[in-house]
C-alpha cells in the first residue's frame, strides 16, 4: 500500500513536469484553435451559403476548410488531455490514445491529398489549358478515393501506438505513456518510417508540378509583354503614317483591341473558338476599313473578360502555392522527428525539459497549416472577401 501510494505520488509529480513542457504547445494550439475556428467556419459558411455554384478552382476549398476545422479540433484536445494527465496510473486511456493517433494521421493524409488533387488541377488549367480538365465527376472521385485511402493508411497507427509501461527514474515512478510500442520484428518502425516517407514524396510531387506551373506562367507572362510591345509598335508606326483622318483612326482601334487580346495566355485560339462560334466574322473585319462597331465591342469585351479571367487562374494558383508551401514548412519538422523517434526510441526522453518543450513544439507545427488556410483565402480570393461583406451587411441590415 505504501508502495502503490508513493508511487502516485510521484506519478502527480512526474505529471506536473511534463504540464509545464507541454504549456508552450497548449498555449499556441489554443491561439491556432481561437483562429482557425473562427476563420474557417466563416469559409465553410460563406461557401455554403454565398458561393455554392461557384467555379471549380473554389470546389476544393470548403473541403480543406472543413478538413482543418477538424484537426484543430483533434490537436486542441488532444493537447490538454495530455498536458492534464500525459503519465496514466494505469492503461485505461488506450482507446483515447489510439482513437488520437488514427484521427490525426487520417486528417493529415486526406489534407495531403487534397493538395495533390489541387496541384493537378492547377497543372492542367495552367499547363494543358486546351487538353482535358479535371470534371466536377472526377473532382467528387478525388474526394472518394482521397478519403478512402486515407482512413485507411492510417490504420496501422492505431495497431502500433499504445500506453506503454514507462520508468521515470528522475521522480523513481512508473506510469503509462501513449507512444509507439516497442516489438522485435521493427513494425511500428517501419510503418513510422514509411508514413514520414510519403510525406517527402508528397511534397516532392508538388515541388514538381509547381515548378512546371510556375515555368508555364513566366513563359505566357513574358508572351504577353512581347505581344503587347509588338502591338504598341505597330500603333506608334500608324500615328506616324500621313494618310487621311478616318483611317490611322480606325487601324488605332483595331491595335487597341488587339492588344487586350494578346492577354489571353492560358486560353488558346481553340478555345475562343469553341466557346465564340458567332463571332468568327471578326477575322474578317480586321482586313476591312469600315468595320462592324458591334463586332469591335465584342472583341473588346471578350479580351477584357478573358484578361480578366486570366488574372483570375493566375491568382488562385499563387494562393494554392502560398497555402502548400505552408504546409511544407508545416509537416517536414513533424516527418523528420518522426522518423527520429523511430530509431531512436529514447530520443525524448534524452532531452531536457526546454528542449522537449521545443520539440514538443515543433512536432506540433502542423496546425499552423490548419490555421493558415482560411486567411491566405480571405487574401487572395476578392470574391471570398466581396461575399464575406455583403453577408455581414445582410445581418446588420436585419
Amino acid at each position: 500500500m505504501n508502495s502503490s501510494a508513493s508511487n502516485l505520488q510521484n506519478l502527480d509529480l512526474w505529471n506536473e513536469e511534463m504540464s509545464w513542457i507541454y504549456l508552450p504547445s497548449a498555449i499556441v494550439i489554443t491561439v491556432c484553435f481561437v483562429v482557425g475556428f473562427i476563420t474557417n467556419s466563416t469559409v465553410v459558411l460563406v461557401f455554403a451559403l454565398r458561393l455554392r455554384h461557384s467555379r471549380d478552382d473554389r470546389y476544393f476549398i470548403p473541403f480543406l476548410s472543413t478538413v482543418d476545422l477538424f484537426g484543430l479540433v483533434v490537436n486542441l484536445v488532444g493537447i490538454w488531455v495530455i498536458r492534464h494527465r500525459s503519465v496514466g496510473a494505469n492503461a485505461d486511456s488506450v482507446l483515447l490514445c489510439k482513437l488520437q493517433w488514427y484521427v490525426c494521421s487520417a486528417i493529415g493524409c486526406f489534407s495531403a491529398f487534397l493538395l495533390i488533387g489541387i496541384a493537378i488541377q492547377r497543372y492542367l488549367k495552367v499547363c494543358r489549358p486546351c487538353g482535358k480538365q479535371m470534371t466536377l465527376r472526377y473532382r467528387r472521385l478525388l474526394l472518394i478515393v482521397a478519403f478512402v485511402i486515407s482512413t485507411s493508411i492510417s490504420i496501422p497507427f492505431a495497431w502500433y501506438y499504445d500506453l506503454v509501461k514507462t520508468t521515470n527514474d528522475k521522480f523513481n515512478a512508473k506510469g503509462y505513456v501513449c507512444k509507439q510500442i516497442k516489438s522485435h520484428r521493427n513494425g511500428p518502425v517501419i510503418y513510422s518510417i514509411t508514413i514520414a516517407s510519403l510525406v517527402f514524396v508528397n511534397i516532392l510531387c508538388l515541388v514538381i508540378l509547381y515548378s512546371f506551373i510556375g515555368r508555364a506562367i513566366y513563359q505566357q507572362t513574358n508572351m504577353k509583354k512581347k505581344r503587347r510591345s509588338s502591338a504598341k509598335r505597330r500603333n506608334n508606326l500608324i500615328k506616324e503614317t500621313n494618310i487621311d483622318s478616318d483611317y490611322p483612326t480606325t487601324m488605332r482601334e483595331e491595335t487597341s483591341y488587339q492588344i487586350q487580346n494578346d492577354g489571353l495566355s492560358e486560353y488558346c485560339d481553340w478555345t475562343l473558338e469553341k466557346r465564340h462560334n458567332n463571332d468568327r466574322d471578326l477575322s474578317s473585319t480586321e482586313n476591312r476599313i469600315t468595320t462592324n462597331m458591334d463586332a469591335k465591342s465584342k472583341t473588346k469585351s471578350l479580351g477584357r473578360y478573358y484578361q480578366q479571367l486570366n488574372k483570375r487562374v493566375d491568382r488562385f494558383t499563387c494562393m494554392f502555392l502560398v497555402i502548400t508551401a505552408v504546409a511544407m514548412v508545416s509537416y517536414i519538422p513533424k516527418a523528420t522527428m518522426l522518423i527520429v523517434e523511430s530509431l531512436d526510441p529514447s530520443f525524448w526522453d534524452n532531452l531536457s525539459n526546454t528542449e522537449r518543450s521545443a520539440a514538443e513544439l515543433v512536432y506540433r507545427l502542423h496546425v499552423l497549416h490548419h490555421t493558415s488556410n482560411a486567411l491566405i483565402y480571405g487574401y487572395f480570393d476578392t470574391r471570398f472577401r466581396k461575399e464575406i461583406k455583403n453577408m455581414l451587411n445582410s445581418f446588420v441590415g436585419k
